[in-house]
């Protein structure tokens, strides 16, 4: 069978039912849609890049944090080796010399290693010191207490200070705050000679030493308080009601240890 064609006609569609489209409208017509597809590729790579990043420092805190433990047990380990080994047998001898005075709080005579790691860990991050330099210059890693009766105190830690030095330990530093509204007592700090371990002294009458430890949750809670809070006023006026009572031994505000 034959079928007609118009005059001149073909297989193709009529164009002007189908305009073509050239040039530029063409591609403003697809620009839209690699727009979307740009931004999508960005956005990806965005979210990839922020990913790596949150690995890498969560990484880097890991290490961090399993090399400052590993530093702290090395140091608390240290520590402990140079109080059973040389500072506490010498605390010991000096002990036996005067019967009138003992130490007393011997079982706190390290500090804790929770304290430790706090301390470790602030100086670390807020003054960039290492773990090694932070156990260099703990003050209070050891720690004794010698305690007097009230009228042979200020005779007592004269001659404790001298027998201190006979037997190698360099004088530091100290504190006298018998005058203090807070806290009754001479702090010392010293350095083992041998090791370079620094320790503390403290030298306290039997009231003073009490006083200490009634007020130490005070003082604890004190170091975490900022200075207008309304709740440090009340634990300070409770350390001062409770050192108000605290009689002080004659020359015992006088002391200065050189």
């Amino acid at each position: 069978m034959r079928i007609d064609r118009p005059d001149g006609g073909d297989d193709r569609p009529d164009t002007t039912d189908a305009p073509r489209v050239h040039g530029a409208d063409a591609a403003g017509d697809a620009k839209p849609g690699r727009d979307v597809a740009d931004n999508d590729a960005v956005a990806g790579s965005e979210t990839e890049t922020a990913v790596r990043v949150a690995r890498a420092l969560e990484y880097r805190a890991t290490v961090e944090a399993v090399g400052r433990a590993y530093a702290i047990d090395k140091g608390c380990a240290r520590v402990r080796e140079i109080e059973e080994k040389t500072v506490t047998p010498a605390m010991r001898r000096i002990e036996a010399e005067d019967p009138d005075r003992v130490l007393v709080g011997l079982e706190n005579r390290l500090k804790g290693r929770e304290r430790i790691e706090q301390k470790v860990t602030h100086d670390e991050q807020k003054k960039g010191l290492s773990a090694g330099q932070v156990f260099a210059d703990m003050k209070d890693a050891i720690r004794y207490t010698f305690q007097y009766p009230q009228d042979k105190y200020t005779a007592g830690v004269h001659a404790d200070v001298q027998r201190l030095k006979n037997e190698g330990a360099e004088y530091a530093d100290s504190r006298n705050t018998w005058t203090s509204e807070q806290y009754k007592g001479i702090n010392s700090w010293w350095r083992d000679g041998d090791s370079g371990q620094l320790f503390e002294v403290q030298f306290h009458t039997q009231a003073s030493f009490d006083a200490k430890q009634e007020t130490h949750g005070a003082y604890e809670r004190l170091r975490k308080l900022p200075d207008d809070s309304g709740e440090v006023r009340e634990l300070r006026a409770y350390q001062r009601d409770v050192n108000a009572k605290i009689p002080v031994p004659p020359g015992a505000p006088d002391i200065v240890i050189i």
